[in-house]
């Protein structure tokens, strides 16, 4: 779990810095690096349903590492599905799902992650939906 927030250690100090829409612009600027998911495999088994805007997300797995790829219309989806590209990508499945869990609620990561109310909560509910697609694939893998 440790390498997973060190993963995060720039984004949580860069959003630290930013106000209001400032953190919006830096949010479009990381999803503008995101790694899609190929066309074909946008479909009903990697459709996060959670979000308002459509959204997909697969996770690859190779020699115990866990890689994302992920798609949405919506750009500040885009910039919040590249946190998790960042956090989790070459990270073991172990320490992926002790991040998850150690969140009580969607609040208090966004807290963590320095963008509190920045995120309005249709756009957490896509985040938060992803995150459980991942541990939900996760423990099934």
């Amino acid at each position: 779990m440790d390498n997973v927030r060190n993963n995060l250690k720039d984004i949580r100090d860069g959003f630290s810095i930013l106000d209001g829409q400032d953190k919006l612009v830096y949010l479009i600027d990381l999803g503008k690096k995101l790694d899609h998911i190929n066309e074909s495999n946008r479909n009903e088994n990697t459709k996060i349903h959670a979000c308002t805007s459509q959204t997909w997300l697969q996770l690859n797995y190779e020699d115990e590492l866990i890689t994302i790829k992920a798609f949405s219309e919506s750009t500040i989806v885009k910039g919040l599905l590249r946190i998790l590209q960042i956090a989790f990508n070459n990270s073991e499945k172990k320490s992926i799902i002790n991040f998850i869990d150690s969140f009580d609620d969607p609040g208090s990561l966004f807290e963590w992650l320095n963008l509190g109310p920045a995120i309005s909560s249709q756009r957490q509910n896509g985040f938060l939906g992803s995150l459980e697609y991942i541990k939900k694939e996760l423990n099934n893998a």
